[in-house]
């Protein structure tokens, strides 16, 4: 595909300007790859850290909670997760221990 286009251009296959030609493209093509793979890098951090801040978010409230018996005690069934640190359950809608 690439020599189809640079012979569309006027380039003349086995030149050097043949040869710059494809190089040129190869070069732009890989800058282009470098700069996708950097954006979706950069969104699955963005994506990573909303998600931490979710789960802090959860684990203050679930603390906040604590001793309130309008909600359920966390578990493993509820939205959230475990608190490796405390090993305590947490979640939006429910109390620590």
């Amino acid at each position: 595909m690439d020599q189809t286009q640079c012979y569309g251009f006027g380039f003349e296959p086995g030149t050097e300007a043949f040869a710059q030609c494809m190089m040129g493209l190869h070069q732009d093509r890989a800058a282009a790859e470098a700069a996708s793979n950097r954006y979706w890098s950069a969104q699955l951090a963005e994506q990573n850290r909303r998600r931490e801040a979710q789960r802090d978010l959860y684990k203050v409230m679930s603390l906040q909670r604590s001793g309130d018996t309008h909600f359920p005690v966390c578990g493993a069934s509820y939205d959230g997760g475990m608190d490796h640190r405390t090993m305590t359950w947490y979640g939006p809608n429910c109390r620590a221990r």
